[in-house]
């Protein structure tokens, strides 16, 4: 019961109502639980410096530069699971919401039940199947943090036209760190959920009609992988039980 109020409210808190404009500018409400490592943009390579008396054509030139290498090496982050191995909490429950939504749409309640199961759940048992959720997702993970970063990309650069001092190199700053910080696969995860929760919206109303409808995020890969890898878990569950009982008989008959 406990479980399902957990599910119950996280998907409340996210999906009640229309996207908030927060989500909309994607300056998310990303958890501040600690990670072991977080993406920051290596500048050492950089032609262009970012110094406190910068011109307005040098701070331009960086801002080009900025973005382009530090797409780079977001994708390289990304692919290196070394690097952003540690998962927050906020992901389980991004996870569970994406498992909800394709429950729903799909009709299959083993879904949000094996979700629950292994994202509630977090013993060392279910590791092995939370994993099989994120390396089936891991394509759509990234593509949905490259839609985020790319949003952001063009407000930065929407800057370029603007004076040194109105838009100065701590500004500047500000934007990168905001930047750096979406390199993250929880963004990518809220990507996912917004996309699925405007294709449930569309799927509900058909006349619905979102002025600007979340590109790229591939919903049918989504939808089959998750149906997926939460058959194959229920699979091992089952086999798992029907061990436990040919074990319990053979004691007993013994």
């Amino acid at each position: 019961m406990k479980k399902s109020l957990l599910l119950t409210t996280t998907i409340a808190i996210i999906f009640t109502g229309c996207i908030p404009s927060t989500l909309q500018q994607s300056n998310l409400n990303i958890s501040d639980e600690p990670k072991a490592l977080r993406f920051n943009t290596n500048e050492s390579t950089f032609i262009t410096r970012l110094q406190p008396n910068i011109s307005k054509n040098e701070r331009n030139e960086f801002i080009d530069e900025f973005i382009l290498k530090s797409d780079v090496q977001c994708r390289q982050y990304l692919d290196n699971p070394q690097e952003n191995k540690k998962k927050s909490k906020n992901e389980d429950e991004l996870y569970m919401n994406i498992a909800h939504t394709v429950s729903t749409v799909l009709g299959l309640g083993y879904i949000t039940q094996t979700a629950e199961t292994i994202f509630l759940d977090n013993d060392e048992s279910n590791k092995e199947n939370q994993k099989a959720y994120e390396n089936a997702l891991s394509p759509e993970i990234k593509k949905g943090v490259e839609i985020v970063r790319e949003r952001y990309a063009k407000k930065i650069k929407k800057k370029k036209k603007l004076s040194i001092k109105k838009y100065n190199s701590n500004q500047l700053k500000e934007d990168m760190n905001i930047y750096d910080k979406q390199c993250d696969k929880e963004y990518g995860l809220i990507e996912i959920n917004r996309a699925l929760k405007e294709m449930q919206n569309q799927m509900r109303n058909p006349t619905y009609a979102k002025p600007k409808p979340t590109p790229k995020i591939n919903l049918e890969a989504v939808k089959n992988k998750v149906k997926a890898v939460s058959k194959e878990i229920k699979k091992k569950e089952n086999n798992a039980t029907k061990k436990v009982k040919s074990l319990d008989s053979n004691r007993t008959n013994s």
